[in-house]
């Protein structure tokens, strides 16, 4: 049998694998990433069926093919994703052939069809079923808020854990409490080489951004060329490479996949790529679309799969939805479904990782929302109220009663309901207000200062 057979009945095993409901036919060859005749896709279900690695149910046209068993659907409990077994068996079988030595498999370049078929919201790489089950598990507010709200909440232990795992899968050898000592207190691990040092501060950095300015990110090439700039700085040997479209050729280790070189079009296929995920509706859809095309394109000099898994991110931020972080993610698992998408364009494994990990994100984040409780959307509703008042406050140098009078004349103006408890929570800010918060309240350091002096 040749590779390409192989290929296409994997990726038909895969496509059937993600629903344990069942698709006809013709549903079957709307879902896959390729065209393929119907005689041909009827004779590539047969082999499959023939060889156990699905099942038919009815005859001609009312035949349904189902997944050889439950285990192989995604589409199953949280619980039973968290096993020791992420890939079924058809990704297991793609894997299975990467594992082959690099000089026995064929060497592949980049395939400018990958991008060009997907059309968004008709392209479908995550099935609703799953989009479904992810949705429910990482939905965080019942009501519409801010974006960036939930992660400003779980801000301090998601730089801990997206640093620490992201930075494991490039081999960073930093363990999770030393990441949490070097980001909390600036205490670098004894015995690390400085690039590891650097790799976790520079995703701190990045992170921050992508929280503090969850309301203004864009998915453009702005706010992925200064990702790539904020992850690589102190890294690269060429300073200029940080945030700029690569212009020399790369090569991809233990891998026969070749990426594009012509600087013009990676450019134009950089901002083909993000037009195409602006595009997606579903934040599930967009996340894994730029996990996906991010690491296959790879348009900088180095560092494009940090690149890929924070950008991904930025949907989940944006609409206040669970992170993902990537824990207990194996570099090896990570690696291995890296090169199917490098290889073969077959996405299966990827999805899959993907969805296990980000079942363990929730898993790991509900326990964290627990610990931080219910948001105050009281406080989120008036938070820009709240930074006007405390900068006139500061501005007229007021404290005491005096500066309560002036709120409590703000609340009536404003007409904000539940007028004590917007005092309260104003006064309390002003009590814990430093140098360090009063960008957004309009004053300088000097007012701030001189304002302290009268306490």
């Amino acid at each position: 049998m040749s590779n390409k057979i192989e290929r296409e009945l994997s990726k038909i095993e895969s496509a059937i694998n993600r629903h344990a409901d069942g698709f006809a036919k013709g549903q079957i060859a709307e879902i896959i990433d390729f065209t393929i005749e119907d005689k041909t896709l009827q004779r590539r279900l047969a082999t499959l069926v023939d060889a156990g690695r699905i099942l038919r149910k009815g005859q001609r046209k009312a035949a349904r093919y189902y997944p050889a068993e439950s285990l192989s659907s995604p589409i199953k409990g949280q619980k039973e994703l968290l096993s020791d077994s992420i890939f079924s068996k058809s990704s297991q079988s793609v894997l299975k052939f990467l594992e082959k030595p690099v000089y026995s498999r064929p060497s592949v370049s980049y395939k400018r069809s990958f991008l060009d078929d997907y059309i968004p919201n008709e392209t479908i790489y995550v099935p609703k079923p799953l989009r479904e089950q992810l949705l429910a598990q990482g939905v965080r507010f019942d009501t519409e808020l801010a974006a960036g709200t939930y992660a400003r909440q779980i801000c301090q232990r998601l730089l801990i854990d997206l640093s620490y795992n992201s930075s494991r899968l490039e081999g960073n050898t930093y363990s999770q409490l030393d990441t949490q000592k070097l980001l909390e207190e600036g205490i670098t691990a004894e015995g690390k080489i400085h690039e590891e040092t650097v790799m976790i501060m520079n995703h701190k950095e990045a992170i921050l951004f992508l929280v503090e300015n969850a309301q203004d990110v864009e998915l453009n090439s702005l706010t992925v060329r200064n990702l790539h700039n904020m992850l690589a700085q102190d890294l690269l040997a060429n300073p200029e490479a940080c945030g700029n479209i690569r212009s020399i050729e790369v090569n991809i280790g233990k891998s026969t996949y070749r990426p594009l070189a012509n600087s013009h079009q990676l450019r134009e296929l950089f901002e083909l790529m993000l037009l195409k995920a602006r595009q997606i509706e579903d934040p599930f859809e967009q996340s894994f679309f730029l996990l996906v095309h991010l690491s296959y394109l790879q348009a900088f000099e180095d560092v494009n799969k940090r690149t890929s898994r924070l950008s991904c991110n930025i949907p989940f931020i944006k609409k206040n939805l669970c992170p993902l972080s990537f824990v207990d993610v194996s570099r090896e698992d990570y690696t291995a479904a890296l090169l199917a998408i490098y290889e073969l364009n077959d996405i299966a494994p990827m999805l899959e990782l993907y969805q296990w990990a980000y079942l363990r994100s929730c898993q790991q984040y509900a326990v964290a929302r627990q610990s931080i409780g219910e948001i105050d959307t009281f406080r989120i509703q008036y938070r820009q109220q709240r930074k006007d008042v405390m900068g006139e406050v500061v501005r007229q140098k007021l404290h005491g009663q005096a500066a309560e009078a002036l709120i409590a004349s703000f609340c009536a103006k404003a007409e904000i309901d539940n007028t004590d408890k917007f005092i309260a929570m104003a006064l309390a800010d002003l009590d814990a207000l430093h140098a360090g918060a009063i960008i957004g309240l309009g004053i300088t350091e000097a007012q701030f200062e001189e304002w302290q002096k009268m306490k």
